[in-house]
């Protein structure tokens, strides 16, 4: 049974993997989910802790761990937290190719939702049953040292350049409005995810820009200026 592993938040290592997915997408069109995808978010757990701006709750997740089971039934490809807190995000990768969000379905101008995509919702809708089924519960206490965690679910799928604007509407509409479990399943493409990632990088920059010169004029350190977090106990 894999277990959450501790993790210190390293920004400079973080940044770099960030841009590591910057490359990676611009080299390749397409992605494969088990040759591609998890070898190389398994790797860079630093970019992973990124996940965790996808739950408010989550100040700084501490927590990682990849190809997580949740109760032995589901596998959850990767999961990150903050366990002080009880605050997760639980992510569903799927591959990214031509038909991975839409797929073409005889002579139909509109085309289906394709099977990578329902795949990776029905692999969430079952996380968040199996977790609101085993809460309050001694297992959930075993694995995430209470009895009831707050999560948020990701999946992961496919490429901008593979939809169109009016197919991009139809997935952010899906994300915004479907609710299972009183949960919303947070569908993006790998590009939405690298611009959260540069977005939330970019930001950290500038803070570490303010801590560095406020600490070259000699002015004390404000504690929302500390990057990275302190390690957690």
């Amino acid at each position: 049974m894999k277990q959450l592993e501790p993790i210190t938040f390293d920004f400079g290592l973080c940044r770099q993997q960030v841009t590591e997915l910057q490359t990676l997408l611009a080299g390749q069109d397409e992605l494969s989910e088990r040759k591609d995808v998890l070898p190389f978010f398994q790797d860079r757990h630093q970019m992973a802790i990124l996940f965790g701006m996808f739950n408010p709750r989550i100040a700084w997740a501490d927590r990682v761990a990849d190809e997580f089971d949740i109760f032995g039934d589901f596998v959850c490809d990767l999961v990150v937290g903050e366990w002080a807190k009880g605050a997760y995000c639980f992510v569903e990768f799927e591959d990214a190719t031509s038909n991975s969000i839409f797929t073409q379905q005889g002579k139909k101008a509109t085309r289906e939702w394709g099977q990578r995509f329902d795949h990776g919702c029905s692999q969430v809708i079952d996380w968040i049953h199996k977790l609101d089924d085993r809460t309050p519960s001694a297992d959930m206490l075993s694995r995430f040292g209470r009895y009831e965690i707050n999560f948020e679910a990701v999946l992961v799928v496919g490429r901008d350049k593979h939809i169109n604007p009016g197919e991009m509407q139809r997935l952010a509409w899906r994300a915004d409005n479907v609710v299972v479990g009183s949960k919303k399943i947070i569908c993006m493409t790998f590009d939405n995810l690298l611009n959260q990632f540069l977005t939330r990088v970019n930001l950290l920059s500038q803070v570490e820009a303010k801590a560095v010169a406020q600490a070259q004029a000699g002015i004390p350190k404000s504690p929302l200026t500390n990057v990275p977090p302190p390690a957690p106990s």
